[in-house]
Formats: C-alpha cells, sequence, structure tokens
C-alpha cells in the first residue's frame, strides 16, 4: 500500500520529540496524524485484534478478514462511562462523549433497566472514495489541489455496553422470598460517524464533529432520470413487454398532486407514471396505516381530494407521493391502493398483469425494509435515524487496503442482503422496472440497463463523485434472462434465481412469475407451461430442488407435482450428479440428448391438448454414441478392430456409420468365440466398473467398455417403438388409455402419456462421504429391483429430504423420461499405453421420473433420476398411459 511519510513515526525514528496537539488529550494524540491512527497502529497491531465482521453491514460473506481466529472479546476492551469524557478538554473525546449520550438515550429506549452506558473506541475506518490517501503523497500536491485543509470522513468503530439490573426472586426455608439485586453487561458493536478537520495534508487535527448525513439531495435523482431518459436511447427506454399486451382493466394511479386515486381512462394511454416497489408487511409500524388499501367500499371515499393524508396512509406511500411531487411526477401506482382488493376476479387480472405495470413505469422506487423504520429513509420529509448501530458501512480488508477502510456496499451487494430482494414478487420488479431507485437505511442507489450510481455526499464535488467507485458506468446485470443463448439456458437463467423467493401467500408462485412469463414468450415466441417452457419440455422437467439444502413440497391449487412452482426450493438443471455405491453414475451427467415421450395436458383453457416439444432425435443421439464408441476401439483397442476396415470412424459420413457398426461387432464376436471362454459375451456380461474416470485399462477392457456402449445403442428394448414393425402394434402404443384420458381432463394441468414403467425400491445409500471434496449434506437414493440389484440412483438431495421422502426404502412408479448420457474419459499414465490420447466414452443413461400413485391411478412426482439402459430392460417395465398431476 502506497502511502505517504506518518509526521509521527518520521519523528519518532528520527529521535525528535513528538508533535503535541494541544486541542487533543495524551490518550488521543495519535489522532494528530491521521495516517497514524488508521494505518501505522494496524500495521504494529496497537489495536485490541477483534473481528470486524462484527462491525460490518451488508459486507461480502466471500472475503473474510486476514485473522482466520483468535478475536478479542467486547469485554475485554476499555470502556469509559459519560463523567471520563466530561473531566476531559479534548475535541475527540468530547465528539464521542456526545456519541455515548446519544447511544445512552437510543440503549433506555430499546431495554428495560437500563442502570449504566459505557462506549469503547476499537479503531477508524476512513472513507476514501478516491483513493486520495494512495494518490496525493506530499503537503505541496495536496495544497495545488486546494485540500489543505482537509476535512476528512470517518467511520468509528466502538463497542457499547450496557448495565441492566434484574431482581432475581429465591426462596428461603420459611417459604419468604428474599429479592437480590443482579447486574447484568451485555455488549454491541457500532460506530460513530465523524467528520475530521485537519490543517496540514492529513495530520493537526483542529476539529472534530459528528458527520450528520441525515437526508440526501433529491436533485441528484431528477438528474439521473433526465439523463438517463435523454441519453441512454431505447436500451433504458423501450418495453420488454409487448405493446398489444396492455395493462389491467381498471387501472387506477394516486394522483400525489390532489392525493387522491383516479381511474386511468380507457380510451387513451395512461399518463407517465411512477411505481412504487416494497415489503409488504413492512410497509408501516402502524397496525391501522398497515390496514390501509382499497376496498369496494371505499373507492368513493378515496377518489375524493385529500383523503390520502399522511396520517392514514403507509409511512412508504406518504415517503413516495413526496418524492414524486419532488421530482415533477404526478401519478404514483401502488399496489394496495390501486388494486380493489375484494373484487376477486379482476384483483386475479392485475395481479398476473403486474409485470406490464412496472414494465411500463417511468421509475420504481424500492423500499428495501432493512431500516428501524419503514418508508424512503434519506428524503427530507423521513430522515435517517442517529443511531450507534451501523447500517451503512463495509469495514473488511481489501486488497487494495489490507487494513480497512470504510466502503459503502456497493448495490448488488446492498440488494442481495436485503429483506425486500429475497420476496418472489419483486423478481420481476426488479427485471421489468427500467429505472430503479433504491433506499436502504443508510444510503440510496440508483440503477438503470446501462448505469449504476449511489447517493452523493452533499460535500462532494458531483463529476468527481461519478468518477470514483461509487458511479458505474457499465451495463447493469438487472436482467436475469440471457436471449442470445437460444437454448433451454434462457430459461433455467430465469428459473433458478426465481424459485428460492419467499411468498407470503404460497399460491402466489406463478402469478409472481407472470411478467417474466409474458417477457419470455414474447422475446422468444414460445410458450410456457406452468413455468416450464414447451420447446424444451423434457429437459425442463430435469430440475431438482438445489441439492444440500432443505426443500419441502407446496400443496397449491392447480399448480401439479411436476413443475418447480410445486416445491418451495431453489430449481436447478445440475449436471453435477452423484455416485452411490454399487451403481456408479458419476459427476458429469449431461442435459436431455434424446427426448420421444409425446406429452398431453390437460389445459384448463383449450383441454387435453399436446405439449409442443421440439423433440430430440433418438437416432440422431445412437448414431453419434455408435461413431464415439468406434473412435475408442479403433484408437485404443486395435486388436479388436477388423483389419478389413480402413475408415476413420471419425470422418465417414452418418449413412456408413451403421454398415461400420455391424461389422464391428461381428469381428468382436468372433473373436471373443475364438478366445475359449478368456473373452465372455455378450460385452453386458463383463463386470467392467462403470466409473468416472477409466484409468489404465488394458486393450481388452478398454475394448469391451467401448463394444458393450454399441451393445446398449444395438438393444433398444427399453423403448418399444423403436423395434416394433407392425402397423397395428405401433397404433396401439401411440394410443393412450380412454380411462386415463378421461381422469387428466378433470385434473387441471395434469399430464398424460405413455412410455415404459416398472415398480422399483427406492431407498437411501447415506450421506456422499466418497465425494472429492466430501459433500456431508447431500445424499440420494439407489433404484434398486425387486431382487435387489442397482438399477440406478436419483437427483441428490438433501439427507433430511431422503429421509422424508423415502424413509427406509418404499416401492415406487418409476417412468422413462428421455436419454440422456454419463461422460467417461478413458486415460493410460503408465507403460506404452501412456502415448495414447485420452479418449471420452459417452455411456447412455435414461432419464427417470420417481412417482407415487394413488388408488385413483394419478401419479405426484417425487423425484427425477437415471438408470443404465441394460438394467432398465432386465426388469422388464411394462408399456402403459400414465397421469401425471
Amino acid at each position: 500500500m502506497n502511502v505517504r511519510q506518518c509526521t509521527i513515526c518520521e519523528a519518532k525514528e528520527a529521535g525528535f520529540a513528538p508533535r503535541v496537539n494541544w486541542r487533543l488529550c495524551a490518550d488521543c494524540q495519535d489522532w494528530d496524524d491521521l495516517l497514524h491512527v488508521n494505518y501505522c497502529r494496524e500495521r504494529h497491531e496497537a489495536h485490541a485484534a477483534l473481528n470486524p465482521v462484527l462491525f460490518c453491514y451488508k459486507h461480502n460473506p466471500d472475503w473474510p478478514p486476514s485473522r482466520k481466529g483468535g478475536y478479542s472479546e467486547f469485554k475485554d476492551l476499555t470502556f469509559f462511562s459519560a463523567e471520563h469524557f466530561a473531566r476531559r478538554s479534548c475535541i475527540l473525546c468530547s465528539a464521542v462523549g456526545d456519541a455515548l449520550e446519544r447511544a445512552r438515550r437510543e440503549v433506555e429506549t430499546e431495554k428495560e433497566g437500563v442502570k449504566e452506558t459505557k462506549i469503547a473506541v476499537w479503531r477508524p475506518f476512513i472513507l476514501d472514495p478516491k483513493k486520495n490517501q494512495q494518490n496525493v503523497l506530499d503537503e505541496s500536491a495536496a495544497a495545488e489541489k486546494g485540500m489543505v485543509p482537509w476535512r476528512q470522513k470517518c467511520v468509528l468503530a466502538v463497542c457499547i455496553a450496557t448495565s441492566t439490573t434484574t431482581p432475581p426472586t429465591t426462596t428461603t426455608g420459611e417459604g419468604e422470598e428474599e429479592k437480590e439485586e443482579k447486574e447484568t453487561w451485555s455488549y454491541e458493536p457500532g460506530v460513530v460517524e465523524l467528520m475530521l478537520r485537519y490543517e496540514k495534508w492529513c495530520y493537526d487535527l483542529s476539529e472534530v464533529s459528528l458527520w450528520e448525513r441525515q437526508t440526501m439531495d433529491v436533485g441528484q435523482i431528477t438528474r439521473w432520470l433526465a439523463r438517463c431518459a435523454h441519453e441512454h436511447g431505447d436500451e433504458c427506454n423501450a418495453s420488454w413487454i409487448a405493446k398489444s399486451v396492455n395493462l389491467p382493466r381498471s387501472f387506477r394511479l394516486i394522483d400525489v398532486l390532489e392525493r387522491r386515486v383516479v381511474l386511468s381512462p380507457q380510451s387513451q394511454s395512461p399518463p407517465e407514471y411512477v411505481a412504487l416497489s416494497y415489503v409488504w408487511d413492512a410497509a408501516s409500524n402502524s397496525p391501522e396505516k398497515q390496514k390501509a388499501q382499497l376496498y369496494t367500499g371505499n373507492i368513493a371515499q378515496l377518489e375524493q381530494p385529500n383523503s390520502l393524508t399522511d396520517d392514514v396512509i403507509p409511512e412508504v406511500v406518504a415517503d413516495a407521493i413526496y418524492l414524486c411531487a419532488q421530482i415533477g411526477q404526478r401519478y404514483l401506482w401502488v399496489d394496495r391502493f390501486c388494486i380493489v382488493q375484494d373484487e376477486l376476479e379482476l384483483k386475479e387480472e392485475h395481479i398476473s398483469g403486474m409485470g406490464v405495470v412496472y414494465d411500463r413505469a417511468l421509475v420504481t422506487f424500492v423500499a428495501l425494509g432493512d431500516g428501524p423504520t419503514p418508508g424512503l429513509t434519506g428524503l427530507p420529509c423521513r430522515p435517517r435515524q442517529q443511531t450507534f448501530h451501523n447500517r451503512s458501512w463495509d469495514l473488511l480488508p481489501t486488497m487494495s487496503n489490507p487494513v480497512g477502510e470504510a466502503r459503502l456496499p456497493l448495490i448488488d451487494m446492498a440488494l442481495s442482503e436485503s429483506r425486500w430482494n429475497g420476496r418472489a414478487w419483486t423478481f420481476q420488479e426488479r427485471s421489468l422496472s427500467k429505472r430503479k431507485i433504491y433506499f436502504d437505511a443508510g444510503q440510496v442507489y440508483g440503477t438503470c440497463y446501462k448505469e449504476r450510481w449511489q447517493e452523493r455526499p452533499g460535500d462532494e464535488d458531483e463529476t468527481e463523485w461519478r468518477e470514483s467507485g461509487s458511479w458505474e458506468m457499465k451495463e447493469s446485470r438487472e436482467r436475469p434472462w440471457d436471449f442470445s443463448l437460444g437454448t433451454f439456458a434462457t430459461y433455467s437463467g430465469v428459473i433458478t434465481p426465481f424459485s428460492p423467493r419467499k411468498l407470503t401467500f404460497q399460491n402466489d408462485v406463478l402469478h409472481a412469475f407472470a411478467g417474466i412469463v409474458n417477457v419470455l414468450e414474447t422475446a422468444l415466441k414460445k410458450p410456457i407451461l406452468q413455468g416450464h417452457p414447451e420447446e424444451y419440455f423434457t429437459e425442463s422437467l430435469r430440475w431438482v430442488p438445489q441439492p444440500g439444502f432443505m426443500a419441502s413440497r407446496r400443496v397449491l391449487d392447480n399448480v401439479p407435482s411436476w413443475s418447480w412452482a410445486a416445491w418451495d426450493s431453489k430449481a436447478t438443471w445440475a449436471t453435477d450428479w452423484t455416485i452411490a455405491p454399487g451403481i456408479y453414475l458419476a459427476a458429469g451427467m449431461s442435459e436431455v440428448k434424446a427426448s420421444f415421450v409425446n406429452f398431453y395436458v390437460s389445459d384448463p383453457k383449450a383441454g387435453l391438448r399436446p405439449v409442443r416439444e421440439r423433440h430430440l432425435p433418438l437416432d440422431s443421439y445412437l448414431l453419434e454414441q455408435k461413431r464415439t464408441a468406434l473412435k475408442v476401439i479403433k484408437g485404443a483397442g486395435t486388436s479388436w478392430w477388423p483389419s478389413s476396415i480402413s475408415d476413420d470412424p471419425s470422418t465417414v459420413e452418418d449413412g456408413e456409420i451403421e454398415e461400420m457398426t455391424k461389422q464391428v461387432w461381428a469381428w468382436a464376436q468372433e473373436k471373443a468365440q475364438r478366445s475359449d471362454g478368456a473373452h465372455a459375451w455378450p460385452p453386458s456380461s463383463v463386470r467392467t466398473t462403470r466409473s468416472e474416470r477409466l484409468h489404465d485399462l488394458e486393450e481388452d477392457p478398454t475394448a469391451i467398455a467401448a463394444l458393450r456402449n454399441l451393445e446398449d445403442h444395438i438393444d433398444t428394448r427399453w423403448w418399444p417403438p423403436t423395434i416394433s414393425e407392425d402397423p397395428e402394434a405401433n397404433e396401439r402404443l401411440r394410443t393412450q388409455s380412454p380411462d386415463s384420458v378421461a381422469l387428466a381432463e378433470k385434473l387441471p394441468n395434469s399430464l398424460v402419456f405413455n412410455t415404459t414403467c416398472a415398480k422399483l425400491n427406492i431407498g437411501p445409500f447415506g450421506r456422499m462421504w466418497f465425494k472429492i471434496p466430501p459433500r456431508r449434506h447431500l445424499s440420494g437414493c439407489v433404484l434398486q429391483s425387486a431382487d435387489g440389484i442397482p438399477v440406478g440412483i436419483t437427483m441428490a438431495m438433501a439427507p433430511q429430504l431422503t429421509f422424508d421422502m423415502f424413509h427406509k426404502g418404499r416401492e415406487c412408479l418409476v417412468a422413462l423420461l428421455g436419454v440422456c448420457s454419463v461422460k467417461r474419459f478413458m486415460q493410460w499414465d503408465k507403460g506404452e499405453r501412456s502415448r495414447l490420447p485420452i479418449h471420452r466414452l459417452d455411456e447412455p443413461c435414461l432419464l427417470v421420473m420417481i412417482m407415487e400413485e394413488e388408488d385413483d391411478g394419478v401419479c405426484a412426482r417425487l423425484a427425477v433420476g437415471v438408470v443404465y439402459a441394460d438394467e432398465w430392460v432386465k426388469v422388464q417395465p411394462q408399456w402403459r398411459t400414465v397421469v401425471l398431476a
């Protein structure tokens, strides 16, 4: 860290007497040089070894402090009472004494029985967003920049000790009660925000005062909105939802000038308006204000001028009305006053259309809901509380400043750690709003699609502030979708971050996702069914609750068990599957490689209809797998390759692969039969370990592993339509059971489809101690035949979820959905074979769904898994029609 020379250390090293600042007491002389008290003392470990995380607000959890342990305790600090500071004629002690008095009043309002309050000072953290301490290294350079005298903002980390008395009751032998007062001390970390004035460049301290930062300059918001609207072009001004999608019927707004609810004219476009986003139950601390909403019984009343006064509406709404007036916007949309709460049909339409509402708004005000008071804190009408609780600062060390500094959390951290951001409804509000103004407990942020900024302190130059790290002129990461992918990843990239968010009413899960659905369907022109893209439907059914975390099922109206929305968990489409003892389907599972099940859905509006899926051809996948297996045999199992074939499997045409496969298979079979039992046949009878990596295999085991892959492709009895040549038989396979179809038509959003099914035993296999690194919070289940032979595995799950669903084992119905593969890497590290290149062998496996079947034949999803194709054939699956609700 390149900094100027400390004047105190410089004098000490030169043998001079230390300079004495008459404004400071003997204990505070180190403060006469900012560098000394902030940097030198930390370097010399003069400060107590406390954990800085305890003093932080919304810090980066992935950036731990340099010390790994051995921290001091708060009680080991030196604490002082108010009398101590009253006796001192020191500018710093006076400021700390004022802070202690403020903390005493605050503590006494929060706790009962407070007897005494003391304070201990730990260490300062300076606010230096422009890196002046590193860039300006001498007095003359500072003077040229007009930085002498210098005013430095500083966050002082302190600890407040509070003594409370409790009168415990004891009983004597005669039954009489005796009361003895008991004193208890409690300790709480906090901060004091100070303004320091130095007559020289960061030394010769002349003034210390409390840094007042209760309100922001609203003009910052007005100027930023104007610049975004006029300079950022269509990227920040165009709507994501098509103009053909209208705002809900009976669209209402709040007229902030007349303080009343007004109905937007249906015959013309609505006026320009602002939207408000907030945590519903944090709108007000007043129970009466919290209840204030629009009902059919008070519409006429709330349409009267001045009906929405501050004494009857929640603080967050009152503050939004104030801010609208300040920035010159007349209309405001707030859900609780613009949706008639007891008109259920109209409310349903408005809830489903909230994505459109936020998409069309000029800007959205967001109350993050993390402060002690509701509302948009920091506005002149809602000043921030002066408190010793840290509601603004991250104090952890960084690469550029290892001693630590005061930093306002960047917007990503402020949002990710907020209460507001964890709510499901706010996902579409954040994603679809063109511009957002976020109000945190101690800071205001703004973001659009091209720019992110933080509130500027009042004495900072705006031009210089925009050049600091607090202002980022780059594309915002507010949009969760990436249409350039053009694959299933476009959908999963949206569903995965949305699915773990919290809801007050669980039935709202798909309503809260409706705005995102509108965007996806409009941009990609593909329908979405219960949160699943129909184009990639089989792949979408492969979702799993996030491994390693608890998940619970939701019981919802008209949300089927096959949808990720039916689970209160993070939906993922991970390819990092697990292995289980005896069934080595290792990490590296692929996405769906082939899909062939024809799904039909019981659509509440259109009746039973086919799901419009773009199937991945099975023939194309099998062909590519044959080519891969042939490459392994030719490259690493040469004695099993017919000498009559000189062509390279990598380059031959697709039409020639089938004939090459037959020739290689016939040659290998003849070779095995000539071996007098040395080589068993068929390859599936040879127990070669199915592991993630195939290391140092000799030539014969290598060839057998690849030939077994060919055998699986030749034998496709696991999907009867591929081996049935009789037209009548094919017609029977396509025809669904009439009884099952009739049952599905009675169950909205249920699926009905034909596939092969088998009853298998599903049981946990314990914790995954065999993973590297160990994943002790993961578990799963083995799929076994009636004879106890492993057939496959389930997805990875939390151990408790495994136990809750499958206990010590249960029989379940397992249905085939599609084909995926396991990546195998053949590698040779020793001997002559080490000269061989690494070969990749993708072993096919089948994607299955594990289901619970009720007495009436209706099935519910429990989990998904994978099975080996040859093992699936051995359990003799039956062709049947499945109703999945």
